[in-house]
């Protein structure tokens, strides 16, 4: 039985992987922050799996060296989905680039000084379409414009992160790397994951947080088929040195919305004048990542992940409809 690295494991996408990764019979080495979290995060996957598991935890944070190693050294492969997401916009914005950077590093150096060949590594489409207005379909062959106007801490940590990573691996090419890169991350959690970024969205328009949508596009894709994708890349080798862009489609936030109306949830469907969000974006930070796609109409190009990693999306009205699910028996 391979046992598999798995850091940052109390994640919303880390808990899917590591399911996924029992139902095909690998064991698992978990990294946590805080070892409190380990008991939460076995019972809310055998509660998921339906049987017990053997799952090992080490204390590990991208921010200090200690633990890296030790998590490391019985890992026969790592899939690294730890990365810090702010839950407001940072002072500096190195304080989250350097810690999804150097964590990063610590990871493959770990990896590398032990041996371990085979390294996933969860990345974003953060660092492929931001600040590129210009490009109306994008590919694994394109990079965030990090230099652009109005580009996130966060997606330049991504970026930076990711980077550094191919650059590491190509100066110590036994490592045999391969990123998947999902857009926004809608889908049932695996335990208590109310507070994830990615289901802010979500969350906002299920509870009508929002009177107006803005006239934007969300790319979207199911948590689950992201583990898969994370699965599948680690047991095909074709998969080795390449990107993977993990996305159901790309949705006007209205269609989504309308959608979500049809399904019986109480979503907004006015659609906000731009000029409004633009004004609204000067006192409500989080708006400000709107206005730099306010109409913009673009594509995801998943054809690398469809061929290579048999990438077949979950759609997105049954995304949805256990998203929501999911949210309301918790909220």
């Amino acid at each position: 039985m391979k046992k598999i690295l798995v850091t940052g494991s109390n994640g919303f996408i880390a808990k899917h992987v590591i399911l996924e990764l029992y139902k095909k019979n690998y064991s698992v080495i978990g990294t946590v922050r805080n070892l409190d979290y380990s008991d939460t995060i076995k019972n809310d996957i055998e509660t998921h799996l339906g049987k017990s598991i053997d799952i090992e935890f080490v204390k590990a944070d991208l921010n200090s060296d200690g633990g890296w190693e030790d998590a490391v050294e019985h890992s026969e492969a790592i899939l690294h989905t730890a990365s810090p997401f702010p839950s407001k916009r940072p002072k500096d914005e190195n304080d989250l680039i350097n810690p999804a950077k150097e964590g990063t590093l610590r990871v493959l150096k770990a990896a590398l000084k032990n041996s371990v060949k085979r390294v996933i590594i969860t990345s974003s489409n953060a660092a492929v379409y931001d600040g590129n207005k210009h490009i109306t379909e994008f590919d694994e062959n394109i990079w965030t414009n990090i230099n652009a106007k109005g580009v996130s801490a966060y997606t330049k940590s991504k970026t930076i992160a990711e980077k550094s990573a191919w650059e590491f691996v190509s100066d110590n090419p036994e490592i045999q790397l391969s990123t998947i890169n999902p857009v926004l991350v809608w889908g049932p959690g695996i335990g208590n994951h109310l507070s994830s970024a990615s289901l802010n969205i979500f969350k906002m328009l299920m509870r009508r947080e929002m009177p107006m949508i803005p006239r934007m596009k969300a790319p979207l894709v199911d948590v689950r088929d992201v583990a898969k994708a994370h699965i599948r890349a680690l047991e095909n080798d074709q998969s080795i040195g390449k990107r993977f862009l993990i996305c159901e489609d790309t949705h006007w936030m209205k269609d989504i919305s309308m959608k979500m109306k049809s399904m019986g949830y109480n979503a907004p469907i006015k659609v906000a004048p731009d000029f409004l969000i633009k004004l609204l974006s000067l006192f409500d930070p989080k708006l400000k990542e709107a206005v730099n796609k306010l109409g913009y109409d673009y594509s995801i190009n998943c054809n690398q992940a469809h061929s290579i990693l048999d990438f077949n999306p979950i759609k997105l009205e049954k995304t949805i409809e256990d998203t929501h699910n999911y949210l309301n028996e918790l909220i």
